[in-house]
């Protein structure tokens, strides 16, 4: 098997160029929605500069626990929001960013697979790290969900996708009885001249 290399962006990256991103070799990007029920002033700007590109996306939104403020409904409703619906040029498949220090337990992430099935968006996946995983969730089935998206840095070397990229034998493990199909090795990879979260794609 072999990767591709691809990033993840929000706001925190208002002004990259995914355009000089995929002369360098990045060939998807991950955008945020949102945040709970925050939206990402720049979510649509990035999609649009990755058709420029072009390289392929999908949207990803930090699903916050109800306790922290903001119920599932409102954040879907959100994040959709941001999107224009379903059908619209900015609708894309969406990852579930499972990773809040509040907690979430299993029915939080399926009312938001669920509601996101309901206005027409696909749900990618999640993503977690393994520790968040095994810990929160008791190792609980991620294939309900989608695909595994994992965050595990290592030594989170800085320095280009490819020289950082810690090989195919340092996969991770499964996590939640699957196979990770994308992992974000570091978060100090440069790419357009920013240093940003970097994942590998199994192709």
């Amino acid at each position: 098997m072999t990767v591709r290399f691809g990033i993840d962006v929000s706001e925190h990256q208002d002004g990259i160029s995914l355009v000089r991103a995929a002369a360098e070799g990045i060939e998807f990007a991950i955008v945020r929605t949102t945040d709970g029920t925050y939206r990402d002033r720049t979510y649509r700007s990035h999609i649009d500069d990755a058709l420029a590109a072009p390289i392929s996306t999908e949207a990803y939104h930090y699903l916050r626990n109800p306790s922290e403020g903001t119920s599932i409904a409102e954040q879907v409703a959100a994040a959709v929001d941001v999107m224009g619906g379903a059908g619209s040029p900015w609708a894309r498949a969406i990852w579930l960013d499972c990773e809040t220090p509040a907690g979430l337990n299993l029915d939080h992430i399926r009312e938001a697979r669920d509601r996101f099935h309901a206005a027409g968006i696909d749900v990618a996946g999640v993503y977690t790290y393994p520790r968040y995983w095994r810990w929160r969730m008791f190792g609980a089935d991620t294939r309900e969900f989608g695909a595994l998206w994992v965050a595990s840095y290592g030594h989170n070397k800085a320095g280009t996708p490819a020289d950082i990229f810690p090989g195919l034998e340092e996969w991770p493990v499964d996590v939640g009885k699957q196979k990770p199909a994308m992992w974000q090795f570091g978060s100090q990879a440069t790419v357009a001249g920013y240093a940003v979260d970097i994942n590998a794609r199994l192709i």
